[in-house]
């Protein structure tokens, strides 16, 4: 979550104040921060008059700068907008190929799962736990095609629909062991 009351180079900065980091130093990465998440020139503007995906981008830079070894995103893009959701995730590919990064994607979303991931695991309900990995290829496509196109491939489509009837057919399998 984002602090309201600070503004978009405030936030970004936090971590980075929070470390007592030379604040000339600082301005300078948030700056270049703000230019890779598309955010240049609204560094003095406060958070809570952004749309939610450039919020989105906001905590995305704000945990970048900080150059973490791995990068956890939970439920990220849920929230935006179709078109949003697309920039959104053609961005954190192209963050993911600038800095090497690992990140763990959780998501509710198969189609988004498929793009952004090299790996899937789908989650069996009741308890949780792994019911199935996938090794995926969508991702590294979507470094050099557009995401849209990716989602036309027969591949995409039927490793999709793969998926959604195995986790259909284990929703079905817990109700019917409840009723």
């Amino acid at each position: 979550a984002l602090f309201e009351w600070l503004t978009v180079a405030e936030n970004v900065n936090f971590g980075l104040r929070m470390k007592k980091e030379d604040p000339v130093k600082t301005a300078k990465k948030v700056e270049e921060w703000l230019e890779i998440v598309g955010l240049q020139g609204f560094g003095n503007t406060p958070t809570y008059q952004l749309s939610g995906g450039m919020q989105q981008r906001v905590a995305l830079a704000r945990c970048l700068i900080n150059d973490p070894d791995l990068i956890l995103m939970d439920e990220p893009l849920g929230a935006l907008d179709a078109l949003t959701r697309e920039k959104m995730q053609s961005l954190v590919l192209k963050i993911w190929k600038e800095t090497g990064k690992t990140i763990i994607l959780i998501t509710h979303s198969v189609e988004e799962a498929l793009l952004l991931g090299e790996r899937l695991y789908v989650m069996a309900p009741r308890p949780g736990r792994i019911h199935k990995e996938y090794n995926l290829p969508f991702a590294n496509m979507g470094l050099t095609q557009d995401l849209r196109e990716i989602k036309k491939n027969k591949d995409f489509s039927s490793k999709r629909e793969e998926i959604l009837t195995m986790i259909w057919n284990m929703e079905e399998e817990i109700m019917g062991k409840d009723n």
